[in-house]
């Protein structure tokens, strides 16, 4: 497995893990659970976003971890793991962005595969940072090795929209014929349920547990 190398901090993180649903880039596969609705081919032109993992607050006491958001996916048991997620709503062409902001567009961002972590645990949403974290505290019970963790993301339904239109009815009045101008609803968009798309991250950003570091 191919370690991150822990040089980047805090903002400067560089992306790990880009998951661009439909796009098909090698080591970013994923699974999509969507209904197509048009003008898109498939559930999986909806959005995409990006995955990574760094170093948390809490970790042990002189361990190889002297601060908090180390880009980094090997980690000794005791540490703790964070996990960071932000992309784009294809729909709207905006951020993902969740409650409490306004305007959610996504419902919820879940990580799924964490030993010993039941329920599988929500990420919460930052209107200050613009991402989604979940903080990781492994212990030494944890188990060491590769974590096979997927992320979740489960955008809001949207609903359709219409515009008022206008059209020229022809109806015969008493034996004449008489044009009239008649409104109606045009539906300008359909309506688009509630999607997701499981990113699985490749091999070289697998999360790497060990005994120690």
């Amino acid at each position: 497995m191919k370690r991150v190398i822990r040089n980047t901090i805090a903002g400067l993180c560089s992306v790990s893990c880009l998951a661009l649903a439909g796009v098909g880039t090698a080591g970013a596969a994923g699974t999509t659970t969507s209904t197509t609705v048009p003008p898109y081919a498939s559930g999986n032109k909806y959005m995409s976003f990006s995955v990574e993992t760094v170093t948390g607050g809490g970790s042990p006491a002189g361990s190889v971890y002297p601060g908090s958001c180390a880009l980094e996916n090997n980690f000794g048991l005791g540490a703790m793991v964070v996990f960071r997620m932000w992309g784009t709503d294809f729909v709207s062409g905006t951020p993902l962005v969740g409650a409490p902001a306004d305007h959610p567009n996504v419902q919820s961002v879940t990580i799924n595969g964490l030993p010993g972590v039941s329920p599988a645990p929500t990420m919460a949403y930052s209107t200050r940072d613009g991402y989604w974290t979940y903080g990781w505290k492994t212990s030494t019970s944890t188990p060491t090795g590769t974590v096979a963790y997927t992320v979740t993301v489960v955008l809001n339904p949207v609903n359709a929209v219409y515009k008022t239109a206008y059209k020229n009815v022809v109806k015969v009045i008493k034996g004449k014929r008489v044009i009239r101008r008649v409104s109606y609803r045009k539906l300008v968009s359909a309506k688009i349920p509630a999607v997701s798309y499981t990113f699985t991250p490749p091999a070289t950003q697998d999360v790497i547990l060990s005994a120690s570091l």
